[in-house]
């Protein structure tokens, strides 16, 4: 059943209803049912690849300026990035252990990065520097939470829970490179020209110096119905969507019946009658997509909280590990 169906189904239904307004009761709907259930269409699975430091060359930096000049051997450098695993303005710029600045445009004529905001360290010509990524995209913008991040060379599971004010107890001037163990949250992606423009983003740390694979494991929130012909996923049926619909819909009626000059009507009865045909119906769906989604989350589940803290060795692979720096 098509969005567009089950909105004529509903104003159908309920007396009165503003078309418009059935559309939004039936996304709420829809949000109820994704929040009250960890359904398998909401897990996903995802990449990020850190790509290696960058500092052939010299940059010249002025106090004040977000624009940061670079020499040709810098800018052959800078211009040879691609796309791909990221582009250097998903990437971050650095002086010494400086503040760490977000690249937000990239002009090969003048050989010229745009950072996000202001360079507040002394100016220096000519001097060394490091663009490097330690900042990351969720993978989708209406992402929610992390099941867990894996390092596949290193054989490490990172640790998701860590708040960023202990990252910063830890190691405020961001000194610790080379191997990852935790992923921060860090804010919104700013950049307004970014394609995840608004979409979380996240710190990787201790900061990575070199090309490593990450799997992305998690969950999304799910996304509205918006055009006409959008659908339900198959794991949830419209009528479990249109029952907690009709109980939005009756409430409404109840509420503005006098307007509506319905005075006479007690949409009450209908609200619960609607809302037992929901609960049933969720169930019903809910019991059925639970083996995937457990199955799914065994699959992954770490030991502890704090995975691979100590020190470990792969006899298969032949790899040995000291463990994470620090839980």
């Amino acid at each position: 059943m098509s969005f567009l169906t089950m909105w004529s189904e509903l104003t159908g239904l309920v007396p009165k209803l503003p078309p418009d307004y059935a559309k939004t009761l039936i996304n709420r709907a829809w949000r109820d049912v994704r929040r009250q259930n960890l359904w398998s269409f909401l897990l996903f699975e995802g990449n990020w690849t850190s790509p290696g430091l960058l500092n052939t060359g010299t940059a010249t930096v002025t106090q004040g300026s977000n624009q940061v000049v670079f020499n040709a051997a810098a800018a052959t450098a800078i211009g040879a990035i691609g796309f791909y695993p990221s582009t250097v303005t998903q990437r971050q710029f650095r002086v010494g252990v400086g503040t760490i600045y977000n690249i937000w445009g990239w002009n090969a004529v003048t050989s010229t990065i745009t950072l996000d905001r202001p360079y507040q360290e002394s100016s220096a010509a000519n001097i060394a520097y490091t663009i490097y990524q330690v900042y990351y995209a969720a993978p989708m913008k209406d992402f929610w939470q992390w099941i867990t991040v894996r390092d596949m060379v290193n054989y490490n599971d990172l640790v998701t829970t860590t708040q960023r004010s202990a990252i910063d107890a830890r190691d405020p001037q961001r000194t610790i490179y080379y191997i990852p163990t935790n992923v921060v949250p860090y804010q919104m992606d700013m950049n307004p020209a970014s394609s995840t423009y608004t979409w979380p983003m996240f710190e990787l740390w201790g900061q990575p110096s070199y090309i490593l694979t990450y799997q992305l494991y998690g969950l999304r929130k799910g996304a509205e119905l918006v055009n006409p012909t959008d659908i339900l996923p198959p794991q949830v049926g419209e009528d479990c969507v249109m029952a907690r619909a009709r109980a939005l819909a009756y409430e409404w009626s109840e509420a503005n019946k006098q307007d509506s000059h319905q005075e006479g009507a007690d949409f009450r009865f209908l609200m619960g009658e609607a809302m037992n045909d929901y609960k049933r119906l969720f169930s019903e769906y809910r019991r059925q997509d639970r083996a995937y989604v457990d199955n799914f989350r065994t699959k992954l589940r770490r030991t502890g909280p704090l995975p691979n803290l100590f020190g470990w060795y792969n006899s298969i692979a032949g790899y040995a590990s000291p463990g994470a720096a620090w839980g």
